[in-house]
């Protein structure tokens, strides 16, 4: 921390957490940036600070000298409990003013955050100030950070709220595990606990400023109402589990009267009565304290798990006080005080989780007794009833023969008179039937029994006919399975179509009686979903359908996770007819695929124009196949110890006509997903392994030609023999080749793989795995695969020696290759303190910009050339 109020930003630092900034508190709420920027600011706080419980205005001023090469820094604020928080900066005797309020939509934001952040650009070599001013009705407390934009937007960053999200995660998963015994075992402690882990739940959500995200405003005292729902809880829960009723009764009153108490608590603090919160936390103090000492004595009393509920509370405790404290600024808001509370009560909660798997076995125990005890009450009595059965048996099969014998009697003559009305009747019926089932088939699928594409026509013309009539909207969905293909393929098409009838029961569940639910055909569906007011009763099935499609589906002994892509149009908005509202849903489903699938998406007009341009770019994939618009770029592999170049990766690149040089990022999953990747991967293997071969002939020696393979390729039936044949075409030798397999890919159908790998190995093919440490390869797959080397990823590279998480991922990665004998090579080496730290750990080989970029073949033959020289 810096002696005075002022932040140096430098070339050797991405981040800023410790910092001074001046203070003025302005209790009054009037003063404006003019009259602001000439008071004299003498008080001095930190970066991460706590001013107590103020309902004024805060002023901060932040001076900022910039001495590295960068422009752009974003200021990150990391507490969402301010009404207002904005930035001024003055720029030619005017102020501009960054607005970035939490009653602001995240939308709406000038930096895309849970929290408020903001864009400083300060040109090198210059200094600037900056005013923010901040309103909220609770403590004046939170954390300045100052990040590069690059750091800023890093997707690996982890900040308080992903934290807090994580945690609301694993609490979700014990809510559910209690709700599962509260079904079994139906006793009111697992409803109470239940309740107090959704409360603590919202309390998370509230305390991060995740719910903003959602898009509710901010209440400034809605963290304390909801803190007082959860000890509300908390006090139902603990009478319940001490078993005061039965142990001490006096004290069960005193709870109840507690539980009631802080109920009211709630009330006067929503309605922000004075000192309405000083008093919970006074009286919580009390209460908590009680309930110290009857844990105490239950526990002696021989309680089960009292032992266990007293160490929850004892760390619970000292937490929560820390946590209060803090936010009424006795205690400085530091990160141990800050993260305390997140502690300890993860702690509580999983003691009480545990003592509440103890009571459930208990309570299940004693439900079994008793079942016992009924069952054989049961057949205590059943020789009784059994006598008595016998008895009215016997009388009624006397009385049934008697009637019996003058029921045939009457049947002789009533079969006489009616036979002729009945062969009539039933040639009717047979009629009628055969066209029911005519019509029935015209219309509807064989397999699910829904409506067919006829049906959903005339359906969707009268729903449209229907809507212009009452001047009410209309939303068609068009749902599409993903991936359904490969169900199909791996488990064969009965598998598939009773997917189909499960998928068909779901989305049966999900809709109204008057909407209509259709199949067009394979896997496609759509909803005709009527009468819709507002958009958001559409965008609430679409959430309702998703959620349905969450659980997994059992089908032959197979467990499936399905998910769905939705495309919705709206009538009247996007279209009047039925034909362009259907083509719009269906252009709207495919931008749901695009977007990862597992989404809906409403139409909107710029997708017509997307998938032209989709459209347009297969069409032009498939001609740069037929007019060999590919090469290949070669990049060097260096020995560090001698800067000896000991092999080449092939690139593919895409010479485009009209963009320019494509990298495979923006063409290969369109490659992919059309299946031209075969071609592709093919041609790169010919073309590679015939200028490798030429090179061997020429003299010169390029090294190992490493070679990306694809999931296609290896799942391809004759891959090995095609590798085979392009060898012997070019006399292109085993040795000379190495093949690079993805960790993610080598996770999906890790046997079918591993022999394919074993094949290719025995060929006396190396294997390397590429991109390690960004998958979740076990330790014992490893093992079984015949592979000679590891490629760390550039991500674990271009932060280090900096980075420690970075180093010691590096570190555990160069261990295990050497446990298990492989060699390793580190790509996207740039700079000389890489190279250094890499050599330090014994890492030999090399890939990146330091030594060579991507080039093409003329180039490469140069530098091998010269290698000879």
């Amino acid at each position: 921390m810096t002696s005075y109020p002022a932040v140096t930003l430098t070339d050797k630092k991405e981040q800023y957490d410790h910092f001074t900034l001046y203070y003025y508190y302005d209790h009054s709420n009037t003063l404006d940036i003019n009259t602001i920027e000439k008071i004299d600011f003498t008080k001095v706080i930190p970066s991460q600070f706590s001013q107590g419980y103020y309902t004024g205005t805060a002023w901060i001023k932040l001076h900022v000298t910039n001495h590295s090469d960068n422009e752009d820094y974003v200021l990150y604020f990391t507490e969402p409990f301010w009404s207002t928080l904005d930035l001024y900066t003055k720029n030619n005797d005017a102020w501009d003013i960054q607005k970035n309020g939490l009653n602001v939509r995240l939308q709406e934001r000038s930096i895309q955050n849970y929290n408020p952040a903001y864009k400083l650009h300060i040109s090198p070599n210059e200094s600037a100030t900056y005013y923010i001013k901040g309103k909220t009705d609770s403590g004046h407390i939170g954390e300045f950070k100052i990040l590069t934009e690059e750091e800023f937007f890093r997707p690996n960053r982890i900040d308080i709220t992903d934290i807090y999200i994580i945690y609301a995660g694993i609490l979700f998963i014990i809510v559910l595990f209690s709700m599962y015994n509260l079904i079994i075992i139906k006793n009111r402690i697992f409803a109470y606990y239940i309740a107090y882990i959704l409360s603590f739940i919202v309390f998370i959500a509230m305390k991060s400023g995740f719910y903003l995200e959602l898009g509710f405003s901010g209440w400034s005292e809605g963290l304390h109402v909801v803190g007082t729902i959860v000890v509300l809880f908390l006090v139902l829960f603990s009478g319940r589990f001490l078993e005061l009723q039965k142990r001490m009764p006096m004290i069960d009153k005193l709870f109840k009267i507690s539980a009631a108490v802080f109920l009211l608590f709630a009330l006067l603090i929503s309605q922000d009565i004075p000192y309405a919160c000083l008093m919970f936390n006074i009286y919580s103090s009390l209460f908590f304290t009680l309930l110290l000492v009857i844990a105490v004595k239950a526990w002696y009393q021989g309680l089960i798990g009292a032992r266990y509920y007293l160490i929850a509370l004892i760390i619970y405790m000292p937490a929560m006080g820390m946590m209060t404290l803090t936010f009424n600024g006795v205690l400085d808001n530091t990160d141990i005080n800050r993260y305390a509370f997140l502690a300890g009560s993860f702690i509580e909660i999983i003691f009480f989780t545990l003592i509440l798997s103890n009571k459930y076995s208990e309570l299940n125990l004693k439900k079994i007794q008793k079942q016992k005890l009924l069952l054989k009450a049961k057949k205590s009595n059943q020789k009784f009833l059994e006598t008595k059965i016998l008895q009215k048996t016997n009388d009624l099969l006397t009385i049934n023969q008697q009637l019996l014998k003058k029921t045939k009697e009457l049947e002789i003559t009533k079969e006489q008179l009616t036979k002729d009305i009945l062969d009539r009747t039933e040639t009717e019926k047979e009629v009628e039937k055969q066209k029911n089932i005519l019509h029935h088939q015209a219309n509807h699928d064989s397999l699910t029994g829904l409506p067919n594409r006829a049906l959903f026509n005339t359906r969707l013309k009268q729903g449209i006919t229907k809507a212009k009539k009452k001047e009410r909207g209309l939303a068609l969905f068009f749902i599409d399975l993903d991936k359904f293909k490969e169900i199909n393929d791996s488990l064969g098409h009965d598998v598939g179509d009773r997917v189909l009838k499960v998928i068909t029961e779901i989305l049966k569940s999900s809709i109204r009686k008057e909407d209509t639910l259709a199949r067009l055909a394979g896997d496609e569906f759509t909803i005709i979903m009527e009468d819709v007011i507002y958009s958001e009763d559409a965008s609430k099935l679409g959430h309702a359908i998703l959620n349905m499609f969450s659980e997994p589906i059992h089908v032959n002994q197979h467990v499936l996770y399905i998910t769905s892509s939705i495309g919705i149009s709206l009538y009247p908005q996007d279209a009047d007819n039925e034909k362009d509202l259907l083509k719009y849903a269906d252009t709207a489903m495919y931008r749901a695929k695009e977007s990862g699938r597992n989404n809906f998406q409403f139409y909107r007009p710029e997708m017509t124009k997307h998938a032209l341009e989709q459209m347009h770019m297969k069409t032009s994939l498939r001609q740069a196949i037929d007019n060999e618009e590919f090469i290949i770029h070669y990049q060097p592999q260096i020995d560090i110890n001698t800067d000896k170049l000991v092999g080449i990766e092939a690139l593919l690149r895409w010479q485009h006509p009209t963009k320019g040089l494509l990298i495979p990022k923006k063409f290969i999953s369109m490659a992919e997903e059309t299946g031209m990747i075969l071609e592709i991967d093919d041609w790169v293997m010919h073309t590679a392994m015939k200028q490798v071969s030429k090179w061997h002939n020429d003299g010169l020696d390029p090294g190992k030609l490493a070679l990306n393979i694809s999931m296609r390729q290896l799942e391809s039936t004759h891959f090995i023999h095609r590798i085979q044949n392009t060898m012997d075409t070019y006399g292109f030798k085993p040795e000379w080749l190495e093949f690079e397999i993805t960790e993610g890919h080598m996770m999906k159908n890790a046997m079918e793989i591993i022999n394919k790998l074993k094949q290719l190995n025995k060929l006396g093919i190396n294997i390397s795995i590429d991109d390690f440490g960004t998958g979740y390869s076990s330790l014992s797959l490893l093992k079984r695969l015949p592979i000679n080397r590891l490629k760390i990823d550039k991500s674990f590279i271009e932060n280090i020696p900096e980075d420690e998480e970075d180093i010691a991922i590096i570190k555990s990665i160069i261990a295990l290759a050497k446990s298990l004998n492989l060699k390793v090579i580190a790509e996207g080496v740039e700079t000389i303190e890489q190279i250094n730290f890499l050599k330090s750990k014994k890492c030999k080989y090399v890939q990146g910009h330091y030594y060579f970029y991507p080039m093409s073949a003329d180039e490469l033959q140069e530098i091998l050339l010269n290698k000879n020289a």
